[in-house]
C-alpha cells in the first residue's frame, strides 16, 4: 500500500490505515508504528522508531524526533492563541525530542518543546517547554521529577519508584 512518497515503506507499520487520516505531505520515518484512528496533518514530521497510538491528533507544525511514544488520544494543537484572523494564520511549530513519551489523553499547546527522554503524564495539559529528562503531570502540567534515567519501554519506569515511595 502506498499512502505517500515521504513515508518510508515498507518499514512503517500501519494498523487499519483506512481508519486514519494521514496526509500525503507528512513525513514518517522507518520503523514507526501508526495505530488506527490517527490524524496526521500536512507538514508533520515523524522520526524513525516512533509509536503513535490510536486516536492521536497531530496537526501542522508538529515534529517528532526518533523513538518518541505518543499515547492514545493525545492532541497537539497548532495555534497557541486562537485569535489570529484566518487570512493571517500559520501553524506554530511544536517539537518533541528524541525518546520523549506522552501519556494517553494529554493535550499539547502549539509552540512548546518537549525535551529528550521527557515524560508527559496521561491527561496532562502542557502549556510550556519541558527540559530534557523531566516528568510533567497535571492541568496545567507541572514538573514532578527531574533528570530521570530511562532508556526503554520494557524497563521499570522512574515514576514507579517515585510513586511507591510517596504512598
Amino acid at each position: 500500500m502506498k499512502l505517500a512518497s515521504k513515508i518510508e515503506f515498507p518499514s512503517v507499520g500501519f494498523w487499519y490505515p483506512k481508519l486514519s487520516n494521514i496526509s500525503p505531505k507528512a513525513k514518517i520515518g522507518a520503523g514507526s508504528i501508526i495505530h488506527s484512528g490517527v490524524h496526521i496533518h500536512d507538514n508533520v514530521i515523524i522520526g524513525k522508531g516512533c509509536q503513535i497510538e490510536a486516536g492521536a491528533l497531530l496537526f501542522n507544525g508538529v515534529t517528532l524526533e526518533d523513538d518518541v511514544f505518543i499515547g492514545p488520544s493525545v492532541i497537539f494543537t497548532n495555534d497557541p492563541k486562537l485569535d489570529t484572523a484566518r487570512s493571517e494564520w500559520k501553524s506554530t511549530p511544536t517539537l518533541v525530542k528524541k525518546g520523549a513519551k506522552i501519556g494517553a489523553g494529554a493535550m499539547i499547546r502549539a509552540g512548546v518543546t518537549i525535551g529528550e527522554r521527557a515524560i508527559i503524564g496521561m491527561g496532562s495539559v502542557l502549556l510550556s517547554d519541558v527540559p530534557n529528562g523531566e516528568i510533567w503531570v497535571g492541568n496545567p502540567a507541572k514538573k514532578m521529577l527531574k533528570e530521570v534515567e530511562y532508556s526503554g519501554p520494557f524497563e521499570k519506569t522512574p515514576w514507579e519508584d517515585h510513586l511507591s515511595n510517596s504512598v
